[in-house]
């Protein structure tokens, strides 16, 4: 019977520590936010108080009395002064050092009134603290303590920022960013904006992975990409997307999906407009299979089969006209006929007009049950049949 009860004993134990463990495991950012880094294995004591020489600070030997003279100055009688800088922290601009310390004793580090940096802080700071507990992604040094980023004192930077909070302090981490968008050839405007990094980002946290402000990277784009822009190398304008998407409601998937990011990097790259893999910068370029984005999606067979019946609609019986007009020394990009955002009067997101050098002119598109046929200005009107194929003279 002794054996019985011992192996109920184990079970026991392990369920307990199945369920420690599972607690442990599911902790949310905001339970992680609220630590007790700060818990000291025994009472930490102020050296006058340790000593038992009440003196020091007060006018009585008993610590009774008044203090010999206010905060800040009688800590600074042992401390180094905290209030150097341009920026002060309120507490101690108004000498309120015991709002954090406490002057005798306590059971954290540095005699602070709270087991943890973040807990302290969220007490005065109380809109963060309904921030971080409702708030889905908590910016991974908030969640470790607010002092990654603030000084508790005083600083040359506002909200005590050890570095400009812009973008200087951000890169003091992701020094990939730092490398990447100073080294890429295709350049984001909005790092230069005025609130760089935090035209995008939220700092302590947010609801969207990547700290995003705003749901949707398309949304976020919008929010510049809705009036008329200029590009400072060269002046040239930017397309208005967002009145482009308006007039243009056939939408590329990647629109309707709201993920601009699918195709752009945000913060720059080294391809034509800051596209996430290459694609041709000009109007005619030799076809290489590596240099389209469009087949991150769209299948290589489009472009590179010569003959196929089942690869694209777009062909003259079995004569697969995208081969015919992008694989080649001299072929066109996507972009000679698709616009990868929007359209309206055209299927397959065909342009009303396309741009060559100088001049922008109309594809004048006409669609047939089993074909179609164009007349761009680089061609007479020039027809196609999937059933029936057509014999084009000119």
């Amino acid at each position: 019977m002794k054996y019985s009860w011992f192996f109920i004993l184990k079970i026991v134990v392990v369920m307990l520590s199945v369920s420690v463990f599972a607690q442990g495991a599911v902790l949310t950012d905001a339970e992680k936010f609220y630590g007790t880094e700060l818990k000291a294995s025994k009472k930490v004591q102020h050296p006058p108080f340790e000593w038992g020489d009440c003196t020091v600070c007060h006018t009585d030997a008993k610590g009774e009395g008044a203090l010999i003279m206010d905060p800040p100055e009688l800590c600074a009688m042992c401390h180094e002064a905290k209030d150097t800088k341009a920026f002060i922290h309120g507490p101690v601009a108004a000498g309120a050092c015991t709002a954090c310390h406490n002057p005798h004793e306590s059971d954290n580090a540095k005699l602070l009134t709270a087991s943890s940096i973040n807990e302290l802080c969220v007490s005065c700071h109380q809109a963060k603290d309904e921030f971080m507990r409702n708030t889905a992604n908590i910016h991974s040094p908030v969640k470790d303590q607010c002092i990654n980023c603030h000084d508790p004192h005083t600083e040359d930077h506002q909200y005590q920022l050890k570095a400009d909070g812009k973008k200087d302090l951000c890169v003091m981490c992701h020094v990939d960013k730092e490398v990447w968008t100073s080294t890429v050839t295709d350049k984001h405007g909005a790092l230069d904006r005025p609130r760089k990094c935090l035209e995008c980002h939220d700092a302590h946290g947010s609801e969207v992975p990547m700290n995003l402000i705003k749901n949707t990277s398309k949304e976020l784009c919008l929010s510049c990409h809705s009036e008329s822009l200029t590009r400072d190398e060269d002046g040239s304008k930017i397309l208005n997307i967002g009145k482009h998407l308006e007039n243009n409601p056939d939408w590329h998937g990647p629109i309707l999906w709201g993920d601009c990011a699918a195709c752009h990097n945000p913060h720059g790259s080294n391809n034509l407009r800051m596209l996430n893999k290459p694609f041709p910068r000009t109007f005619y370029d030799k076809f290489e299979e590596d240099n389209y984005i469009c087949f991150q999606c769209h299948e290589k067979e489009k472009i590179m089969d010569a003959n196929t019946t089942t690869a694209t609609n777009f062909r003259n019986g079995s004569n697969n006209m995208h081969f015919v007009h992008v694989n080649k020394e001299k072929g066109r990009s996507c972009r000679a006929c698709h616009d990868f955002h929007g359209t309206k009067e055209y299927p397959h997101h065909l342009r009303a007009k396309t741009k060559f050098g100088k001049i922008n002119f109309p594809i004048r598109f006409i669609e047939t049950e089993n074909g179609g046929s164009c007349a761009p200005a680089c061609h007479a009107r020039r027809h196609y049949d999937r059933a029936t194929p057509k014999v084009n003279l000119k």
